[in-house]
């Protein structure tokens, strides 16, 4: 039964302990965590099944198992919404022990339930490794030997198990047993790989290995349906009337006929409009930021909310010199690309005003996460290359901030405590003559504005006549910056946001920049939602969305923006672009045509090719696991007899005893049967004559002279010794077959 609750107790430590030692699979443990998983679960095991009657009284035992549950929950919860989870799980774990391991064979129908647990738990784990490319090459090694370690404990976990349940007490029955077991064990074994996908634990990892990337071919997609076989495309009243809200979009509806007017056609699309181009899948290469007046997707978004500000760094640290620089506080940023285990938690900004959760689910080329503040719940990264490029998808939950200019403009100043906290998003260190250019510029803004919000609105606003054009620049510099600001005065996104937070730091106010994509139905014409819906008819995830909560992402709504902290509510998104003058003409990001791949499913499954090298090599593991099980188990048995042995005890004297067969054994004696007496085992060998006579005597005797019983004890204890010199047989064949023998894993 111990050696059935250890191979237990490591089945579930090493599904704790696989996001510890796998590259692919990540729990962000925190200390609670650590604790819960590696110190409570085993400790309410050890607690249930050593403690137990009759070792120890019921109340001691159940006694011992709520302190320590008690200890943990107050220590660590601190009575949070995390209190029922420790306590269920403390509580499981000492019930479910008692339950297999304390009510005899009633306990056994649960062990085996508990096997199926145990592999669903494994196969969650595992079909978690399948990450960005680097991991999954980094990972694919481990992966293989995690599955034979699994493999091994299972079949050991299990025999020990069968064992334990259907003991018959004859050996040669026992043996059959054993034998038909492992049969069956390899060949459901051989069965399981030879079902599972080729590439279930290999990551076939693909470069391009030209130096110049080919030009794609550029297909067009018309209104109609002419560009596809078949049609996949609605006309515009089609669309209107099947899968718009009508009210809601009339808005939208008016401004694309003004847009098209003057075409004479509706649906055609050549001033007002980009069209709609696609490119073969197996010819979609990395386009960078598109260029040529063409816009290539990058994701697709699918959110009940909008706009989405989907962040991919956040800059908080400022530079004299080179401007605003990645947040030295690692937390967010480190979300891009950290690897994640079922879902990531974050309950740090549950206590902002008017921010609701939203559901967002991300298809995206990109292998990095974008995320919308603040995340709160995020799923892992799943890759799947049967929809290429959208080879990366995830499901988010963002606590998005819904307040508006309502509750924005009743916010009082910071309190001392909020600006010691946010001490280094005020921090502006800037030259005396370029902090001079930007006060001046901050004083005729604000134009004595002293409300919070006014400020920052007075700032935006001052962007009024100033020129926005698309694009995404790189130079951050604080000259830059101040060259826009008071010579130029034009830029794209890099500079509105750059410069705004800026100026609403000299202005007393916390800020930041953000990069990343803004997915939004402003920024959606008429060529994304033809390109939506292309996309949604063969990729099978975006059918489970309405196709209004879905936006095509692409190059050109590559963004940077300012986040302000607006106490009370948090960190909220503002653009200032939306103040500037718009783009025009070719700068007009829906003048540029939509670029999407044309995905085709391949339904050719490829030839199955038998792994033999891998099952050998699986195979060669198991065993030599199996045989290294049984060899520990062997010295580790003798060891815990030599500690049983001290001592005068009726328990000691028959470990010392059953410690001397198994020795006798390894050196070529006979096995003792079942059936025989100490005494009557020694007639075949005579000196265990006085060894087994005294060991009967003390046994079986119960009074004693004073003295007396000690002094067989330290006789028996001679004869032990003196035995084991005399059976020993001199030779290396002999101390070979000592050190390797098996034949004492007979007796129990």
């Amino acid at each position: 039964m111990q050696v059935l609750f250890y191979t237990r107790l490591f089945l579930y430590l090493l599904a704790f302990g696989l996001p510890v030692i796998h590259p692919a699979i990540a729990v962000p443990y925190d200390r609670m965590g650590w604790w819960m998983w590696f110190l409570l679960v085993p400790g309410e095991m050890l607690i249930s099944f050593y403690l137990s009657p009759p070792r120890f009284r019921a109340a001691t035992w159940i006694s011992v198992a709520c302190g320590f549950l008690l200890f943990s929950t107050v220590l660590f919860s601190g009575f949070s919404s995390y209190t029922l989870l420790f306590i269920g799980v403390g509580c499981a774990s000492f019930l479910l022990t008692a339950l297999i391991f304390k009510t005899g064979t009633r306990g056994y129908p649960f062990a085996v339930l508990e096997q199926f647990f145990l592999g669903f738990l494994y196969y969650k784990l595992l079909s978690f490794s399948r990450a960005s490319e680097w991991v999954a090459r980094e990972s694919s090694g481990i992966t293989q030997g995690i599955l034979v370690l699994i493999a091994l404990t299972f079949l050991l976990h299990g025999i020990i198990l069968y064992l334990s349940a259907y003991n018959s007490g004859k050996r040669k029955r026992g043996l059959k047993e054993l034998f038909l077991f492992l049969a069956l064990a390899v060949s459901a074994g051989l069965f399981t790989f030879l079902l599972l996908p080729a590439d279930f634990v290999t990551h076939s990892v693909v470069f391009n290995l030209l130096k110049q990337e080919p030009k794609p071919r550029l297909i067009p997609l018309d209104a109609m349906g002419e560009g596809l076989e078949g049609g996949n495309l609605l006309s515009m009243d089609q669309w209107k009337d099947q899968r718009f809200d009508v009210g809601r979009y009339d808005g939208f509806w008016k401004e694309w006929g003004k847009g098209n007017q003057q075409n004479g056609e509706a649906g055609s699309s050549e001033e007002g409009q980009g069209l709609l181009e696609g490119v073969p899948s197996d010819e979609w290469y990395n386009q960078g930021t598109g260029g040529d007046n063409k816009q290539y997707a990058v994701m697709v978004v699918a959110s009940s909310m909008e706009p989405v500000y989907a962040a991919e760094a956040y800059y908080g640290h400022f530079d004299a010199e080179r401007g605003f620089l990645l947040s030295k506080e690692q937390a967010l940023n480190d979300l891009v690309y950290l690897r994640l285990l079922d879902t990531w938690k974050d309950e740090k900004n549950l206590s902002d005003l008017n921010r609701y959760p939203v559901n967002i689910y991300y298809l995206s080329t990109l292998s990095d996460r974008v995320l919308a503040y603040s995340p709160y719940r995020i799923e892992p990264t799943v890759l799947n290359r049967k929809f290429h490029p959208f080879d990366f998808s995830y499901y988010t939950v963002s606590m998005i901030s819904r307040s508006n200019l309502r509750d924005w403009m009743a916010i009082k100043d910071l309190v001392d405590d909020e600006k010691r906290s946010l001490k280094s998003y005020l921090e502006v260190t800037l030259p005396g003559p370029v902090r001079d250019s930007f006060e001046s510029y901050l004083e005729n803004a604000l134009q004595n504005k002293s409300g919070y919000f006014e400020k920052v609105l007075a700032i935006f606003e001052s962007f009024s006549s100033f020129q926005y054009e698309i694009g995404f620049d790189d130079d951050i510099s604080v000259a830059r910056m101040e060259e826009f600001l008071v010579e130029i005065r034009h830029g794209d996104c890099t500079e509105f946001s750059n410069t705004a937070a800026i100026l609403t730091r000299l202005a007393g106010i916390p800020s930041r920049v953000v990069t990343g994509y803004l997915a939004s139905k402003e920024l959606q014409n008429l060529a994304h939602r033809r390109g939506i819906r292309i996309l949604r008819e063969v990729i099978e995830p975006l059918k489970d969305f309405k196709v209004q909560d879905l936006y095509l992402v692409t190059t050109a709504h590559r963004h940077s923006w300012v986040q302000i902290y607006m106490p009370g509510y948090g960190w909220v998104d503002f653009d200032p672009t939306s103040y500037a003058i718009p783009p025009a003409g070719r700068g007009n990001p829906n003048t540029m045509n939509v670029i999407i791949p044309l995905i085709q499913i391949d339904e050719v499954k490829p030839s199955f090719q038998f792994p033999w090298l891998f099952i050998g090599r699986g195979l060669l593991i198991l065993l030599s696991g199996l045989l290294i099980a049984v060899y520990l188990y062997r010295y580790g048995k003798e060891l815990y007899l030599r500690h049983l042995s001290r001592g005068q005890s009726p328990g000691a004297l028959k470990a010392l005893y059953i410690l001397l067969l198994i020795k006798l054994s390894a050196n070529g004696y006979a096995l003792k049967i079942p059936s025989q007496t100490s005494l009557e085992y020694s007639k075949s060998y005579p000196e265990l004559n006085r060894f087994a006579s005294i060991y009967t005597t003390i046994r079986y005797r119960d009074r004693y002279e004073p003295g007396e019983k000690e002094s067989l004890c330290h006789e028996i204890r001679s004869r032990y010794r003196e035995i084991l010199t005399c059976c020993k047989k001199p030779g290396l064949l002999n101390a070979l077959r000592r050190l390797f023998s098996l034949k004492g894993l007979y007796y129990k």
